[in-house]
């Protein structure tokens, strides 16, 4: 078995080569060296696919290494390290059930995990993938919150795919003017930049959500590579807006804001029905909307995404500890610097990130 460890900004050609072996449909937009290292906030991160093959079978696994080298004002006697999928989803991937191979392939990949000093592993799985089946056992999978989708195909039927409400919703938003626009202009993106940035600290999101200027910059290139911006306007006034991203089989709804000072009913239900149809165009397979804020089955955003859906996905996560002693003591050094930190965060794996 040859094992590759390709860094996402020096081995990008590598690493799409890989990908490319892979069936279209496990080739989403969450495993590109593009994506994973648009995540890679903090210079002492590396963006890394770990990559198993024998012959024609392989087994990957894109993530973040993160370094731990202080918890608060603690600085630690030896530099560890976590591993985390980007925000969104990923996780392993293989082009084989052969479960020789695939065993071969985590233990690779844990004794790797071991010699570079990894503490914990969080894992955001592929709801539509299905990809826990390529996870090593060892990690503890738990059901997160639903995610939802919608199904080209059934957009066309004579009758949309939704209930009353739903359509009345769109019915409506066409009758008071509601005007949706595709874009990749600066101008208008860096418009969203700034409504979403408003939107997140109206809804005190978690620290993760409020991405830097640097994300902007890069997340604009990925978008003109293989996404789009959609506006929403009412009386040439910016209401809505949301950025989609291309993916092998679905286009994803990645962000999304509003004007809370101009808001105008079904204004977020034309965004998504039009998105959707650009989707078709494209030749995808469907729209995924993601979840809700919580794992609240009653979600306010879930109930929205959900109007807006027609097939419902389990969201799994993934957990592991490969240095309990370790771990346990970045945990407590956290829950010391950081009490007030611990209602929200404290149940998180990584939990001693927050604050730090």
């Amino acid at each position: 078995m040859h094992i590759d460890i390709l860094d996402a900004c020096n081995h990008t050609k590598q690493w799409c080569v890989v990908l490319d072996k892979f069936p279209r449909h496990l080739r989403d937009i969450y495993f590109s060296p593009e994506w994973v290292k648009l995540h890679r906030f903090d210079p002492n991160t590396r963006a890394i696919m770990f990559v198993c093959q024998d012959g024609s079978k392989i087994w990957i696994y894109p993530f973040l290494l993160g370094s731990i080298s202080h918890v608060g004002d603690h600085r630690l006697g030896k530099t560890w390290r976590d591993i985390q999928t980007p925000y969104g989803y990923g996780g392993p991937l293989s082009n084989t059930q052969d479960v020789g191979f695939v065993t071969q392939a985590w233990s690779k990949f844990s004794s790797w995990c071991q010699d570079v000093d990894v503490v914990a592993e969080f894992v955001r799985l592929h709801p539509i993938i299905q990809n826990e089946q390529w996870l090593d056992p060892d990690v503890r999978v738990m059901y997160d919150r639903h995610t939802v989708s919608l199904d080209f195909e059934e957009l066309q039927y004579d009758k949309l795919p939704f209930n009353a409400n739903t359509r009345n919703m769109l019915t409506r938003a066409n009758k008071l003017g509601v005007r949706v626009s595709k874009s990749l202009d600066r101008e208008s993106f860096d418009q969203f930049v700034v409504m979403y940035g408003s939107a997140m600290k109206r809804l005190e999101a978690d620290e993760y959500l409020h991405f830097t200027q640097k994300y902007f910059q890069d997340l604009y290139k990925l978008v003109q590579d293989n996404g789009f911006l959609l506006l929403a306007e009412h009386e040439t006034e910016l209401i809505a807006a949301a950025i989609f991203l291309k993916g092998s089989n679905y286009l994803h709804y990645h962000l999304a804001s509003s004007n809370p000072d101009r808001m105008v009913s079904g204004a977020n239900n034309q965004l998504l029905f039009h998105a959707s149809n650009i989707g078709y165009k494209y030749g995808l397979k469907g729209l995924h909307l993601g979840g809700g804020r919580t794992t609240d089955p009653k979600d306010t955003l879930l109930r929205f995404k959900q109007s807006m859906s027609t097939h419902t996905h389990r969201y799994l996560i993934g957990k592991r500890i490969y240095k309990p002693k370790i771990y346990t003591s970045l945990r407590d050094l956290w829950r010391q610097y950081y009490p007030s930190l611990i209602p929200r965060y404290g149940d998180r794996l990584l939990c001693y990130r927050y604050g730090s």
